[in-house]
Parts: structure tokens; C-alpha cells; sequence
């Protein structure tokens, strides 16, 4: 059956869906208190291994920087990342989890796998692989 793109444009669908699936993420990481765009820092930070810099951090959440920024603060008040001083260059700043922080993204990152595979649990294999690249293919023609 054919999509009517009159009455389901592509930004309500998408709209819709990041809404509902950021309402679900907010409720499950409320009892540890941490934020969706908290807890995407934190996994990034995680990935990254040890030292990472805010401007490296931000494309890797895309995000400004201002706004990883405000996040850093809040997580550093939490006691979950610090700021420390680049070796190499005094001038630069590095970020790096704190013991609490890799523990706390140890916690909910399982819970976040959960939380995706709930999500997709109605979808084959072959349709989600169609998803994700039909999405990637609007974020790149779209960037």
C-alpha cells in the first residue's frame, strides 16, 4: 500500500516518533537522574576511552559545543566527568568519566539496549536494516 505523504508528512512521522521514543528514554533514566542528552555524553565519553576534547565530543553527539558545555557542568556537579588538562597542550581542556561515570553508563547502557530492542521488537531484520539506511540516506542529503 502506498504512503500518502499528505497525510503523514515526513517531519510529523518523525516528530512523533523522536517524541515518544525521547518520553520513554526520559522515564527510564529518571530514576538514576540523568537526561537523555545527559546520558548520550556520558556513552560517548565511554567510547571514547580516556581523554576526549568538548569540541570532539560535540561532533560526536552532534550537538554545539555550548550545549555540551551546559551538560558537562551538569555532570560534573553529579560527579560523573571532570575536566582535566591536556599534556600535550596546557591550554586545552580534556574531558574524562569519573569512576561513578563509567559505573553509571555501565548501568544504563544495558538498559537503553532494552529499551531499543522494545522498540524495534516489531520489525524483521530486513526492515530495519531498510530503516536505518533510508534514514541515514535523509540525514546526509539533509546535514
Amino acid at each position: 500500500m502506498p504512503v500518502n505523504m499528505d497525510e503523514n508528512p515526513l517531519g510529523l512521522i518523525l516528530s512523533r516518533t523522536y517524541l515518544a521514543y525521547k518520553k520513554t528514554t526520559t522515564r527510564n533514566l529518571s530514576e538514576q537522574d540523568i537526561t537523555p542528552e545527559q546520558f548520550a555524553v556520558l556513552n560517548e565519553l565511554s567510547k571514547a576511552g580516556s581523554h576526549i576534547s568538548q569540541k570532539k565530543l560535540a561532533e560526536l553527539t552532534v550537538r554545539d559545543q555550548t550545549t555540551v558545555g551546559k551538560i558537562i557542568d551538569k555532570l560534573i556537579r553529579k560527579g560523573l566527568v571532570t575536566r582535566e588538562e591536556d599534556p600535550q597542550d596546557r591550554r586545552a581542556v580534556l574531558l574524562c568519566l569519573t569512576a561513578e561515570g563509567l559505573e553509571m553508563n555501565n548501568v544504563l547502557t544495558p538498559k537503553a539496549k532494552q529499551q531499543e530492542q522494545e522498540a524495534l521488537a516489531e520489525c524483521s531484520p530486513e526492515e530495519l536494516e531498510a530503516f536505518m539506511n533510508v534514514m541515514n540516506r535523509i540525514y546526509e542529503k539533509m546535514k
